[in-house]
């Protein structure tokens, strides 16, 4: 089973996933930022070379087709053994987004999307609360985007709502559901 786990940038799904395989001795995380981060660094400077689109940040690699292939031969290779593969990764266009899903899916892969939802003004808190001084300004970069999809990322799959809950309590809510599927 692949596990997406999307959600602003600060709302722990790196914590939540972490957290997870050190409950899970078969779960394993896969990160497909790195991917994103090798393609930068090869493909040159890509903030030029793509577009900027309304809603969306100039350059970012999740709008590169090559990304979004690599993420899935990756997972796919990467999902062989681990039960579940969390995969920590912000995507807020669903195009973009169900197109990997899919692939997956086309894989053989049993794919769940899990989103870590969390208002404005608690991910605010919770960066402003981060020891961390220069998380808030890339942390906060994709709030208004994030809330712009929010609601139709919120039908693609199961809504964990973050507000009021520690990152220990948002793994247990997330682990409820991981051990339902496999029961269904």
């Amino acid at each position: 089973m692949i596990v997406w786990l999307n959600g602003p940038s600060g709302v722990g799904k790196a914590t939540v996933t972490a957290e997870l395989c050190r409950r899970e001795p078969r779960a394993r995380a896969f990160d497909a930022e790195r991917i994103g981060w090798v393609l930068q660094r090869t493909a040159g400077l890509l903030r030029p070379a793509l577009p900027a689109k309304p809603g969306v940040r100039h350059g970012d690699y999740r709008d590169l087709p090559a990304w979004r292939a690599a993420t899935v031969a990756a997972a796919a290779r990467q999902a062989r053994g681990a039960d579940p593969l969390l995969v920590p990764m912000t995507m807020l266009r669903r195009g973009h987004l169900e197109e990997i899903l899919g692939a997956l899916r086309d894989r053989g892969h049993e794919v769940r999307h899990v989103l870590l939802d969390v208002s404005a003004p608690a991910l605010v808190e919770r960066v402003e609360a981060d020891d961390d001084p220069d998380a808030g300004g890339w942390r906060l970069e994709d709030l208004g985007a994030y809330l712009t999809a929010r609601r139709d990322l919120r039908s693609l799959g199961a809504v964990v709502d973050t507000d009021d809950l520690c990152p220990d309590e948002v793994a247990d809510e997330v682990e409820d559901l991981i051990n339902a599927w496999r029961h269904a």
